[in-house]
């Protein structure tokens, strides 16, 4: 009888190195920024839980899942033990398989519901990664939910190609005028203090202009540490006016095949061309450096006329389903987190009816 050789653990972040040694075993096509360790390091520096990593071994094969943990009772929740919940970091998230061997991924999704069972852990929350479609390894163990549309460019494509058949012809008349008026990009790798306080600045002056949630405010610190966390891998695009100011500061990332478009602000003194001259500028670059795949992400909320998304499929054609995973491991204590944060946010209550994890609102 040949019997089964498996193996888990959790990697937390003084593992990091093994992590990212398991993490670079995947196939190349699987592996993105949001799953190495760095990049949970952001989000643990940045107070949003406990990065931890569940890695799945059997038969060659490897699963690598990062999360933040985060306790519930700290909350100020009445509970007979101390319980917590999981959700990947800011961004895309979910499992990462080198396989979709259904009897490989069986086995591992047990293993992995008695992690959850032997640790307290009550609630899963997931956001897949639309490029890589990870929200099909979790068939049978999530309830999964279409969310909202995204926008991808296929980079492969010629530049050429690119701007007749992907961009709009409003897309392209924007990026004309743009140029005539005097635009121009800088695009820095290493960026000094006085370039992240002015990419500060600008950001949370959009953030203000959209009436964004509290979150979405970073702490100074999170900004900085994104640069000297994650490296070689991120990007400041400044967009100068005429006269030289920064009417626009984003901030991409670049990992293996995967462009993204990150954060992004408009200043005061930006027109309405700003924006389709920066990810005209960010395409060329992406090309250069040899992504491709350019993720644009979507709109700020589900609706199909959301006016974001309609602004990023100017640049690009293809829409990509995004979609989001809840497990509810202990349904029980749930429900009591659940009584308890009705009782005390009645105001709330319907507000958030749909989220999992709505007793941290």
């Amino acid at each position: 009888m040949k019997y089964k050789v498996i193996m888990s653990k959790i990697l937390k972040l003084t593992n990091r190195s093994e992590w990212s040694k398991l993490f670079k075993k995947l196939p190349k096509n699987q592996q993105d920024i949001y799953y190495n360790p760095e990049y949970y390091a952001l989000y643990q520096q940045n107070g949003d839980g406990e990065a931890n990593c569940f890695i799945f071994e059997n038969g060659g094969n490897i699963v690598l899942y990062p999360f933040l943990k985060n306790s519930i009772n700290q909350l100020g929740y009445s509970l007979d033990d101390e319980f917590y919940d999981i959700q990947g970091a800011y961004g895309y998230n979910g499992m990462l398989s080198s396989t979709d061997d259904t009897s490989f991924l069986k086995d591992f999704w047990l293993t992995f519901d008695q992690f959850c069972k032997e640790n307290n852990i009550v609630a899963e929350f997931t956001r897949f990664h639309p490029i890589l479609k990870n929200h099909s390894l979790g068939d049978g163990h999530y309830d999964i939910f279409f969310d909202r549309e995204t926008v991808a460019l296929d980079l492969t494509q010629d530049y050429e190609s690119i701007w007749k058949n992907e961009y709009s012809s409003k897309n392209r008349n924007m990026i004309r005028k743009a140029q005539k008026d005097g635009s121009r990009i800088e695009i820095i790798s290493n960026p000094d203090s006085s370039q992240i306080d002015t990419f500060i600045e600008i950001y949370n002056h959009s953030m203000k202009l959209v009436k964004a949630d509290e979150y979405y405010y970073f702490k100074k610190d999170f900004f900085f540490n994104t640069f000297s966390l994650l490296k070689t891998n991120v990007f400041l695009f400044n967009v100068f006016n005429s006269n030289d100011d920064v009417v626009c500061s984003s901030i991409f990332f670049h990992y293996g095949k995967f462009f993204h478009y990150h954060l992004s602000g408009r200043s005061e003194l930006a027109n309405n061309t700003v924006n389709n001259f920066l990810l005209d500028e960010a395409v060329k670059y992406a090309k250069e450096i040899g992504a491709e795949v350019f993720h644009f992400g979507g709109g700020i909320s589900s609706d199909a006329d959301d006016s974001l998304l309609k602004f990023k499929t100017n640049v690009s054609k293809t829409r990509l389903p995004f979609y989001i995973g809840k497990k509810i491991h202990n349904q029980n204590v749930y429900d009591v987190i659940v009584r308890q944060w009705e009782q005390n946010n009645p105001e709330i209550r319907l507000k958030y009816k749909s989220y999992l994890l709505k007793y941290r609102y």
